[in-house]
C-alpha cells in the first residue's frame, strides 16, 4: 500500500461506519467579525480535540445562501450542524432538520418555533451596566449606534427585522437609559458599510444635543466611531466617550482602552460542539437553552465628568 501510494476513501468509509466524523458550521458574518472569527476558531479547535472535522459555509446575513449552505452540507453527509441563524423570521429549512432529527445546535441567535438546542449570551445584562457605568460618571446625552444588517443607510427608526442579538443589545440599552429620567439619549440604526457608520457618527457629533458618549453594538461601528472622532481631532475619554460590544486586543492596545460588553465566546464555541457531539452520539439528547453571561470591563475611554 505504501509503494503504491494508496489512501482510504473516506467517503466510502463514512459509509460503511454511517459517520463521517464532520460538523456543519454555517456562519453569517465575515471573519474579520471578533466575534465570529474567534467562535470560528474555537469550533474547529474544540472539534479537532474530540476527533470532527469542520466544513465551513459562510452567508453573510443572507437567508438563501444558508439555505443552500445547510442543503449542501446534508448533501455531504455532515453529523451535525452548528448555525448562525441569518434571520429572525424564514427559517422552515431549519424546522425540517428537527423533524428530520438531524444533530443541530444554534449559535449567538434565538429563533422562535424552531426547537433546537440554542446556545446565547445575555448581552442586555452588560449592555444595561454600562449604561449605568456612564450615568454614574456623570454623562448625561447619550447615542446609541446600532449595526442593522438590513438597514439601507442610517435611520433613528427602529427596523422592523432584527436578529434577537441585536435586539439583546437594544434591550439592554434601552433599559439603561429609560431608569435615568435625567438621560437625553439618541438612537441610530446603520448599515454594516464603514462610510455609512462614520456618517451616522458624524451626524451625531454635528446634532444640536451632541452626545457625550456613545454606545456601539460591535467593533465595526466602534472602529468608525474612532474613525470619525480622530478626523475631527477629538481625543476618546476626554472629548467623546465610547463603549462598545464584543472584546478584542487592539481596543485594549490603544489608549485609552475601550471599555467594552465582553462576550465569552471560547465558552460558547466550546460547548456549542459539545452539546451538538452529545445529540450525534444519542438521538435522545433533549433540546435545551444556554443563555451565558457577560462582562463590562472597565478601560479608560468613559471620561469621568461628575
Amino acid at each position: 500500500a505504501e509503494k503504491i501510494g494508496y489512501q482510504p476513501n473516506a467517503i466510502a468509509q463514512s459509509m460503511r461506519a454511517g459517520k463521517t466524523r464532520t460538523i456543519g458550521l454555517v456562519v453569517i458574518a465575515d471573519f474579520t467579525n471578533v466575534f465570529f472569527n474567534r467562535a470560528t476558531k474555537g469550533i474547529v479547535d474544540t472539534a479537532r480535540a474530540l476527533g470532527y472535522q469542520v466544513l465551513i459555509y459562510n452567508t453573510n446575513e443572507d437567508v438563501a445562501l444558508e439555505r443552500e449552505a445547510i442543503t449542501t452540507l446534508i448533501q455531504k453527509r455532515v453529523d451535525g450542524l452548528i448555525v448562525v441563524p441569518s434571520t429572525a423570521e424564514g427559517h422552515e429549512h431549519l424546522i425540517a432538520l428537527t423533524r428530520s432529527k438531524t444533530p443541530l445546535v444554534i449559535i449567538d441567535r434565538v429563533l422562535p418555533g424552531v426547537k433546537a438546542t440554542t446556545i446565547t449570551t445575555d448581552d442586555a445584562m452588560s449592555c444595561e451596566a454600562a449604561v449605568d457605568a456612564a450615568v454614574k460618571a456623570g454623562h448625561r446625552e447619550l447615542a446609541f449606534l446600532i449595526a442593522t444588517p438590513n438597514a439601507e443607510g442610517f435611520s433613528s427608526r427602529k427596523p422592523l427585522l432584527m436578529n434577537s442579538a441585536i435586539e439583546s443589545r437594544v434591550n439592554g440599552f434601552s433599559a439603561g437609559a429609560k431608569k435615568h429620567k435625567k438621560v437625553h439619549s439618541q438612537w441610530l440604526f446603520s448599515d454594516e458599510s464603514p462610510d455609512t457608520a462614520v456618517s451616522a457618527v458624524l451626524s451625531l457629533l454635528d446634532s444640536p444635543t451632541r452626545p457625550s458618549i456613545i454606545f456601539t453594538s460591535n467593533n465595526d461601528m466602534a472602529q468608525a466611531v474612532l474613525k470619525a472622532i480622530f478626523d475631527r481631532g477629538l481625543t476618546i475619554g476626554k472629548d467623546i466617550s465610547l463603549v462598545t460590544v464584543d472584546d478584542s486586543t487592539w481596543l485594549e492596545a490603544i489608549q485609552p482602552g475601550i471599555t467594552v460588553v465582553r462576550r465569552p465566546v471560547d465558552e460558547l464555541a466550546q460547548l456549542a460542539v459539545e452539546q451538538l457531539v452529545k445529540q450525534m452520539e444519542n438521538p435522545s439528547t433533549r433540546v435545551q437553552s444556554t443563555l451565558l453571561p457577560t462582562e463590562l470591563i472597565a478601560r479608560g475611554s468613559i471620561a469621568q465628568l461628575s
